[in-house]
């Protein structure tokens, strides 16, 4: 399932049901396609001329932080070092002894 959303401009991609991927801007259709490629490339297309009219507000202080912080913790949940470790052997099967 396919979805991207540019929402400053209200242009969000989706794929419907049918298989097909619909752009639409502000709830008009304005591209249907049967092609992810074609359809991600005039979502890209769309998004960058929106991005001149929307400009991205620079981040404050405090959303830097808040999304640093929220990195790291999402970092160390990947990285647990109490759980699912095997124990080393350095004893190996053979097909000889029926290992």
């Amino acid at each position: 399932m396919m979805k991207a959303s540019f929402i400053p401009g209200d242009l969000h991609l989706v794929e419907d049901p049918d298989g097909s991927h619909v752009i639409s801007i502000r709830g008009n259709q304005v591209f249907r396609t049967r092609s992810p490629r074609a359809a991600a490339a005039k979502f890209n297309e769309l998004r960058r001329t929106m991005e001149r009219d929307y400009p991205v507000a620079a981040a404050t202080p405090e959303e830097t932080a808040a999304t640093f912080r929220r990195a790291t913790l999402d970092a160390m949940l990947g990285h647990n070092s109490l759980g699912g470790r095997k124990k080393r052997t350095t004893a190996k099967g053979t097909r000889t002894f029926g290992g």
